[in-house]
């Protein structure tokens, strides 16, 4: 469903950060939070960004929307000692004025190794030129990248190992075939050995049910997000 009724009286004013918990399963706490963009009403309804990106879009202000986010996000975490995580687009990677937002936004923040820039594993890999280039200016600043949206079926999971990072995101689709798939389970086994080795933590993503989280726990998986766990909340308390 896309906003109509806010069409005409569009404002990134009105976007603000969500977040919802990755959790340590070994004690069920909060590792880190994922920052995602959501549109509040005046009459307090919320929208996702699929149901209003077309008018960001509308006004050429996609990079204007990813530098808000971010800007709310590092100011409700600077005094909190909590890692935060926020997803950004291939057109942030390569946004000029983006990467000097991101560069003064960071120049004086209080350790930005808290700080995880999400990437997806197609863009990582379809624009490696690009993405290394983003990533040394996430290293030359201090901050982490995370790989998101990792699938069996449409990314190399060698590829992803060598680049940069310090995380890896991998679906609930891929844990829910391991009871039906042996050769599955043999490649979720492999990716979190060949992770480890390569000090790159797993973290399951988009976990709703009880059934797919046991999946996890056996597979020795120490990190988990998801529904089942918490919807993105306005605030953290």
């Amino acid at each position: 469903m896309q906003v109509t009724e806010v069409t005409d009286s569009f404002n990134l004013d009105n976007v603000v950060p969500f977040f919802q918990p990755i959790i340590f399963l070994k004690n069920n706490e909060v590792w880190s939070y994922e920052c995602l963009a959501r549109l509040l009403t005046i009459d307090q309804n919320t929208y996702l960004p699929t149901e209003f990106l077309f008018l960001v879009e509308r006004q050429q202000s996609v990079a204007q929307l990813t530098q808000t986010v971010f800007s709310r996000s590092a100011s409700y975490f600077r005094d909190i000692n909590m890692a935060w995580n926020i997803n950004l687009s291939l057109s942030d990677m390569t946004n000029t004025d983006t990467l000097q937002f991101l560069q003064s936004q960071l120049a004086d923040y209080p350790n930005p190794k808290r700080i995880s820039i999400e990437i997806t594993a197609q863009n990582a890999l379809t624009e490696s030129a690009k993405f290394g280039q983003f990533c040394e200016m996430c290293h030359t600043l201090g901050v982490n990248i995370v790989i998101d949206n990792f699938d069996q079926q449409e990314c190399d999971l060698q590829a992803i190992l060598t680049l940069p990072i310090s995380a890896i995101k991998v679906s609930a689709a891929l844990f829910d075939k391991v009871a039906a798939d042996s050769a599955t389970e043999a490649f979720i086994k492999g990716l979190i050995s060949s992770a480890a080795s390569n000090d790159i933590v797993v973290i399951a993503e988009r976990i709703e049910q009880q059934k797919t989280l046991d999946v996890v726990n056996k597979l020795g998986i120490k990190y988990a997000q998801g529904f089942y766990f918490s919807q993105p909340k306005a605030n953290t308390a």
